[in-house]
């Protein structure tokens, strides 16, 4: 017995020393303590957890490209995320490097330490702390793109299932021998950082969903939904600016029904402006301005019925951004990561399966260079080699789908009907800023059985709405 308690503290220690090396400066409740950089590492493929040969584990080569401009897609980034990872950005915002910012009262309620937190109370201070949100946390990876009327359901029965898993063993009436002793001793240190993972996500939980609760957050997103539906929602946002609504998220909801509706009545514009002025300061006057230079404004100075059909309503209707049908539980469209909205890039990534079949009119909706009819609004060429330069290869016809491209690979190589990480790779790269809405979708996309690709998503930056407008202000 003392050797197999010498052997389970020889081996929290290594585990302790594994997470200090890797992820930076921890305390006994696995809390990042210092700004420090967490180290990413790449997960384990299936066929290499069986056992595979090197020539079985060899991934699929990065199949085909697709490039996005932000500004296919200003709408997504307007809109308030309704997952685990959007909501803790949304409402915490999560740092560069994959840390979120918390109080410690929060990780750490009274009960637990009420002589330290009579110390913080004395010096009137609540010190924060930083978690790491990363793939090396298991739990992380699986509850990320959880919607939130599940996600708290969710680490209940993690909680449930944890619980078993030691009652079980620590059950008394029943016998155990020395082996598995041995193994459960081995498993002291993986048990003890996944509760550390599940204590700090359920308190995060806690807060996020407290928020997402509130009366204010509902109606936020009601009056997004009705803009979404290109419904005119002028009345509320007077309201929200006399009730004092945070200026950026305010803006948020100002760009998002202008980019909805075509533009802005000027009436409507100049009454709104002159509010935001007296209200939240002259400075943002020229945050205004700097919208409008960038296209999230726009002042629509026609008489054009608000109903008539605009470059939005024509996405909305081709691409089928609204489903109000999908079940955030037991999802079966990306839609689910905003309760029935699906992102317009992501859509695009879907219809370029399909080689946008029947989306001549979407297509003509897409950002130009320039005003004339004739400017390539996309791109579509096909590698070769030896490679053609752009000019040769725009003049080439369009070749097959990414779809058909897929089908072929898996032919060709002998993958076709094999499992998913299998599938050929996409790599989608968003210039201009992807938010945790788009992750989650195309995250849901790769592990569909019925799309032909797994992806890869890179991008310039993660962006919300308030750091994309943010950095566009002065």
């Amino acid at each position: 017995e003392e050797r197999m308690d010498t052997q389970a503290e020889e081996e929290e220690e290594d585990e302790y020393e594994y997470d200090e090396e890797d992820g930076g400066d921890y305390n006994d409740d696995g809390i990042l303590e210092k700004n420090t950089v967490v180290g990413v590492e790449a997960v384990e493929s299936p066929s290499t957890a069986a056992g595979g040969s090197d020539s079985d584990n060899k991934q699929p080569p990065i199949q085909a490209l697709l490039v996005i401009d932000r500004k296919v897609d200003l709408v997504t980034p307007m809109l308030t995320p309704l997952t685990y990872e959007g909501l803790i950005d949304d409402v915490l915002q999560i740092q560069v490097g994959g840390c979120v910012s918390v109080k410690k009262s929060i990780v750490e309620p009274e009960d637990q330490n009420e002589q330290q937190n009579q110390r913080t109370r004395d010096t009137n201070k609540d010190p924060k702390v930083l978690l790491p949100l990363n793939d090396s946390d298991p739990l992380y990876t699986e509850v990320r793109d959880k919607h939130v009327e599940v996600f708290g359901s969710f680490l209940q029965n993690q909680a449930k299932a944890l619980k078993e898993s030691h009652s079980q063993f620590t059950n008394r009436e029943t016998a155990r021998d020395l082996s598995e002793i041995h193994q459960f001793v081995k498993q002291i240190p993986v048990f003890t950082r996944n509760l550390r993972s599940l204590k700090n996500h359920i308190h995060i939980a806690e807060l996020v969903k407290s928020a997402a609760e509130a009366t204010s957050f509902r109606q936020r997103w009601q009056t997004e939904r009705s803009m979404l539906e290109s419904e005119s929602q002028y009345d509320t946002l007077e309201d929200l600016i006399a009730s004092g609504e945070p200026p950026y998220r305010w803006l948020r909801l100002f760009c998002l029904q202008s980019l909805t509706s075509n533009g802005i009545k000027a009436t409507r514009y100049e009454s709104l402006r002159k509010e935001v002025v007296q209200t939240y300061g002259f400075e943002f006057l020229m945050v205004l301005n700097d919208l409008e230079k960038a296209g999230f404004l726009r002042k629509r100075e026609t008489f054009f019925m608000d109903s008539m059909a605009t470059s939005y309503s024509t996405l909305r209707k081709s691409l089928n951004l609204i489903n109000a049908e999908v079940d955030p539980s037991n999802p079966d469209d990306p839609a689910y990561v905003s309760s029935g909205y699906a992102p317009i890039t992501v859509r695009w990534v879907q219809s370029a399966m399909r080689g946008f079949l029947g989306l001549d009119e979407a297509l003509k909706e897409l950002p130009s260079s320039g005003g004339s009819g004739s400017v390539r609004r996309w791109i579509d060429i096909e590698q070769k080699c030896p490679p053609e330069s752009l000019v040769e290869a725009l003049k080439q016809d369009r070749g097959p789908s990414l779809g058909v491209l897929a089908k072929k690979f898996n032919e060709s190589t002998g993958r076709a009907g094999e499992q998913q990480e299998r599938k050929p790779v996409l790599l989608v790269f968003y210039v201009g800023g992807i938010t945790y809405m788009e992750v989650a979708a195309l995250r849901f996309l790769s592990k569909r059985p019925s799309f032909p690709y797994a992806i890869i998503c890179c991008a310039t930056e993660i962006v919300n709405g308030e750091t994309l407008l943010r950095s566009l202000s002065c």
